[in-house]
C-alpha cells in the first residue's frame, strides 16, 4: 500500500496534455482504415440481430421522429460529456484529495484502454454504417459544436465507436458521485447519469449497445489494475505515512482488562496482574 502524497496541479495537467497528444496521434491513423471500420460495424450489427438485441435502430428512429427528444439528446451528447467529467475530477482534487490519485488513475487507464481499442479495432458508429438506415440526429437536427458537424468532424476521429468512452467516463463519474457524495440527491445523480448517457448514445446512433458494454468492461479492468497498483479500493482515502508506520502498542504479558463493576458508572477500568490460581 502506498503512502499518500498530495497531488500537484502541474503534474496532473501534464498527464492530461500527454494523454491528449496520444489521442491526437491515434486519431490521425484511423481514417486510413475506414473499410475495416465499416466491416467491423457490420459484424457487430449482424451479431446483435442474431442475438435479438437489435433495439438500436428502432430506438434511434423513435428519437429522430420526435424533435424535442432529439434536440435534448443532441445537447446532452454534445455539451455534457467533457465538462461533467472534468468537473468531477476537479471536485475530487479539491474535496477528496486523498482519493484523487487512485480515481484519476482509473480514469487515465480507462482512457488509454479506449484509445488502444480505437487503434486496434476501428469501428464505424451506427450513424455511419453503410445501409444501416440509422439517422444521425446530430446532423439531421443540427447541433452547434457537435462531433458530427462538418467543421468538428474533420478534426475528430469518427471511427472511435468501440469501446464507448462516453459510457465508460459516465460510469466513472456515477461511481465517484455515489461513493464520495454525502448529499442523497448527488448520489441519485450518480446512479442516473451513466444510465442517461447510455440511453443518449444509443438514441443518437453514436454507439451500439455492445459499445457501451465494452466501455463498462474497460472501466472494470482499470479499477482492477488500480487495485493492484495501490493495494486498496479506488474510493478509500490513501493512508498517510504516519498511518502506515503507526503500530498499536502490544498488550503487556500477564495483564488482563478488568471489566467495571456492576451497580455503578463511576468505576474505572483497571489493569491487574494475573496470578495463578491455587489448587
Amino acid at each position: 500500500m502506498r503512502a499518500y502524497q498530495p497531488p500537484r496541479w502541474w503534474v496532473e495537467f501534464g498527464i492530461l496534455i500527454i494523454l491528449n497528444l496520444v489521442y491526437e496521434h491515434l486519431r490521425n491513423l484511423v481514417p486510413f482504415r475506414q473499410a475495416e471500420a465499416q466491416n467491423r460495424a457490420q459484424q457487430v450489427w449482424q451479431f446483435t440481430q442474431q442475438m435479438h438485441w437489435d433495439v438500436e435502430l428502432g430506438f434511434n428512429q423513435f428519437v429522430a421522429s420526435h424533435s424535442v427528444i432529439a434536440h435534448a439528446f443532441n445537447a446532452y451528447y454534445t455539451y455534457l460529456h467533457l465538462p461533467v467529467t472534468a468537473a468531477t475530477l476537479l471536485w475530487i482534487f479539491r474535496v477528496h484529495k486523498r482519493a484523487y490519485r487512485a480515481t484519476r488513475s482509473v480514469l487515465v487507464i480507462t482512457t488509454v484502454l479506449g484509445l488502444a481499442g480505437f487503434y486496434l479495432f476501428p469501428m464505424a458508429p451506427p450513424r455511419l454504417l453503410h445501409g444501416g438506415s440509422f439517422i444521425d440526429t446530430l446532423v439531421e437536427f443540427g447541433t452547434w459544436g457537435s462531433w458530427s458537424s462538418p467543421t468538428v468532424a474533420s478534426q475528430t476521429n469518427q471511427y472511435a465507436a468501440m469501446p464507448s468512452l462516453h459510457c465508460a467516463w459516465a460510469l466513472w463519474v456515477g461511481l465517484c458521485l455515489f461513493f464520495f457524495a454525502k448529499r442523497r440527491w448527488l448520489r441519485v445523480i450518480g446512479v442516473l447519469y451513466p444510465i442517461c448517457t447510455f440511453t443518449v448514445v444509443v438514441g443518437t446512433a453514436n454507439h451500439f449497445i455492445l459499445d457501451g458494454v465494452a466501455g463498462a468492461a474497460i472501466l472494470a479492468v482499470a479499477f482492477a489494475t488500480q487495485r493492484i497498483l495501490y493495494g486498496q479500493s479506488s474510493f478509500a482515502p490513501a493512508a498517510t505515512y504516519e498511518e502506515l508506520t503507526l503500530t498499536p502498542e502490544p498488550e503487556k504479558p500477564g495483564h488482563r482488562l478488568q471489566a467495571p463493576l456492576h451497580g455503578g458508572t463511576s468505576h474505572r477500568v483497571s489493569l491487574e496482574r494475573a496470578t495463578p490460581r491455587e489448587h
